[in-house]
């Protein structure tokens, strides 16, 4: 007989879920290219929680619910499921919009630009030709497409390049989840954030007779599907009747004259799966959320008032925003102190008789990770000739922000994180003059147009799926270690998938060719800005840096307030997602709806009535994700163009 005190059994991750993880992934990664890339049909890496991953998640439980009534031991543990969706998670975000299918075509435009029109000369002679792809016949292949990457001739150019940027990629991500190891104790054993995230996913696996038998589920989900299922037929049959619930007014064309039509573009959308996932989020920081969207919008109003709206960059909404990521990365070091001073002294061997061996062995692991891919990504930049301090700084800019992005996803767990215009290649070359890089050191500028492919911006970073997965072991109760082994295998597998796809997808259609031009867009974004930085360089401005410093000094002062002021509404993490371009404009309104409802909710019929509520937005989400992600498999599977629930 057990004793009253005794734990309970740990959950566990097992062999098998990390295989069915594993064989995933390829099927996975050339989805999220077909989808991402030929087609560009909804964009599911561009949101927090990927849709393809919830997707999948879903018919494993729908399936795991059959094998449980036919061969209960052969069915998944919740803890299983949960390690399939983590893998894929971090898969997807390698393979995503904005790291992977940035990168890749990088490697081979600088050529290919260079044979058309004589473009990109002085870049090519100062990218390493090791980081490259220079063959003619591999690059006109990949360009005009209809070839197989499984011809020698097509696939050996890509060997040497690809296997220096998949250790890269290894050693990138060796220092996230080292970074994540170090403080995942802090955020989800002591300070508990809420990671929003993972509430519907956690739902699912755990729990899914509870969701499936609630009334309530099958409304919401049901009344998005219907909707999703006629606006489907419609794009194939047009005479079938439509109900469009996104970009149904944009508020800047209303105003036909200045100062208000300068706010920018403001459309009205309404997304199901947004709502549903802003209902998980604590009430201030959704109105912090929409209401700095406002501010910002109004700070533009403002500057065309007072005639400022020609000023390049002005009012420098980018910089103010990255202050914000910047500030609210020092706060979580800064509230993590006393557990870094702990995790210093369990290194130096002086930690005291509570200190377990569990806890050791993390501290050390988390050193070796972040010292070890420190090493190699030195190691890389300085080989291809990258100066040591821009190298440092630049990395040092990415982490912290890396670490305010997943800081915002733990606490407030957007739909989406959106940093463009924020990135370190930005800030570096926007504060020191690009005259005086070029003059000292022009290689600097050009490694600055190969990092920028995993900087432009963070809608799929996968460091907080990696924090979100310590998450999900601690809720479950499994230990981190298998769960840090699964996550490195995931990071290892998900780039060489990524890469396959993306030779695959491009030699069979082509990146000039039928392909609708995604894959050129962003190669042609990163290095005409590189030739711009060597060949058209700016001088140092003080405005830019101005701006970051007051946005940095405003969230830090909205964080003080927070701490002294109970009743203080602003929270300095909304402010941050305020700025956001593109997404933002998307989603507040879906951030507003949702916050007037969950706080008449809560007013009026308290912690029960919200309760109540959960088993319907889930369902919002899974009719938004499952039934729009049939007609994106089903656009996939027939190659042709389907109707999209996301973004428009």
């Amino acid at each position: 007989m057990s004793s009253p005190d005794a734990q309970p059994p740990r959950a566990r991750i097992t062999f098998r879920s990390v295989v069915i993880g594993l064989l995933l992934t390829p099927m996975n990664s050339i989805f999220v290219i077909l989808t991402e890339v030929m087609w560009q049909s909804g964009y599911p890496t561009a949101l927090s929680l990927f849709y393809n991953v919830v997707f999948v998640l879903f018919w494993l439980v729908a399936g795991n619910a059959v094998v449980r009534r036919i061969r209960p031991s052969w069915a998944l543990s919740p803890a299983e499921l949960l390690i399939v969706y983590t893998m894929l998670s971090i898969a997807s975000a390698l393979a995503g919009h904005d790291m992977l299918q940035v990168l890749f075509p990088s490697l081979c435009h600088l050529h290919w630009a260079h044979g058309v029109d004589g473009r990109f000369g002085e870049l090519i002679e100062l990218a390493p030709a090791w980081l490259v792809v220079s063959d003619a016949a591999a690059i006109e292949g990949i360009y005009t497409g209809q070839e197989s990457i499984y011809q020698w001739a097509m696939l050996k150019p890509w060997l040497g390049p690809l296997a220096w940027w998949l250790a890269f990629v290894v050693a990138l991500c060796a220092v996230m989840l080292g970074i994540t190891l170090l403080l995942r104790r802090q955020w989800t054993e002591h300070e508990k954030l809420a990671y929003p995230i993972i509430q519907a996913p956690l739902l699912l696996s755990t729990r899914p007779r509870t969701l499936f038998s609630s009334r309530a589920f099958w409304i919401g989900f049901l009344t998005v599907g219907a909707i999703h299922l006629l606006n489907g037929l419609h794009v194939l049959y047009p005479s079938v009747p439509n109900l469009p619930m996104t970009r149904l007014v944009n508020i800047q064309e209303l105003f036909a004259e200045r100062p208000w039509r300068d706010m920018g573009w403001a459309p009205v959308s309404f997304y199901p799966f947004a709502m549903a996932i802003c209902f998980f989020i604590p009430l201030d920081l959704a109105f912090s959320s929409w209401f700095f969207w406002m501010f910002f919008k109004l700070q533009r109003v403002l500057a065309s008032y007072i005639g400022m709206q020609g000023m390049p960059g002005f009012p420098y909404i980018e910089e103010q925003t990255a202050g914000g990521y910047y500030a609210i990365a020092l706060l979580a070091v800064w509230v993590s102190r006393h557990h870094l001073r702990r995790v210093a002294t369990v290194l130096i061997g002086a930690s005291g008789p509570d200190t377990t061996p569990e806890e050791r062995r993390e501290a050390r692991l988390a050193v070796l990770l972040i010292g070890g891919g420190a090493a190699f990504l030195a190691y890389f930049c300085l080989r291809a000739g990258m100066s040591a301090s821009i190298a440092a700084l630049f990395f040092g800019l990415y982490f912290l922000m890396a670490t305010g992005v997943t800081r915002i996803r733990a606490e407030l767990g957007p739909p989406a994180v959106d940093t463009y215009g924020m990135g370190p290649h930005l800030q570096i070359t926007r504060f020191f003059s690009t005259a005086d890089m070029a003059r000292a050191n022009p290689r600097d500028l050009s490694m600055l147009g190969f990092l920028s492919s995993f900087a432009r911006t963070s809608r799929s970073h996968p460091m907080p799926h990696m924090m979100e997965g310590f998450r999900i072991a601690e809720r479950l109760g499994a230990r981190p270690a298998p769960y840090l082994l699964a996550m490195g295998i995931a990071v290892a597998t998900g780039a060489v998938c990524a890469f396959w796809a993306m030779l695959i997808v491009n030699y069979r259609y082509g990146m000039a060719a039928q392909v609708q031009g995604l894959p050129f867009f962003l190669a042609e974004e990163t290095w005409s800005r590189a030739d711009t930085w060597l060949n058209a360089p700016a001088r140092w401005q003080a405005a830019p840096i101005y701006a970051l410093g007051l946005g940095f000094l405003f969230a830090m002062g909205m964080a003080t307030l927070r701490m002294h002021l109970a009743w203080w509404p602003f929270h300095p993490v909304g402010f941050a997602m305020g700025g956001a371009p593109w997404t933002m404009d998307l989603l507040w309104m879906s951030f507003l709806v949702t916050w007037l409802i969950k706080l008449m909710l809560l007013r009026y019929g308290g912690a029960k009535a919200y309760r109540a509520a959960v088993p319907f937005f889930v369902g919002l989400m899974l009719g938004d994700f499952i039934i729009g992600g049939l007609w994106n498999v089903y656009g996939t599977v027939l190659g042709v163009d389907v109707y999209h629930f996301w973004p428009y």
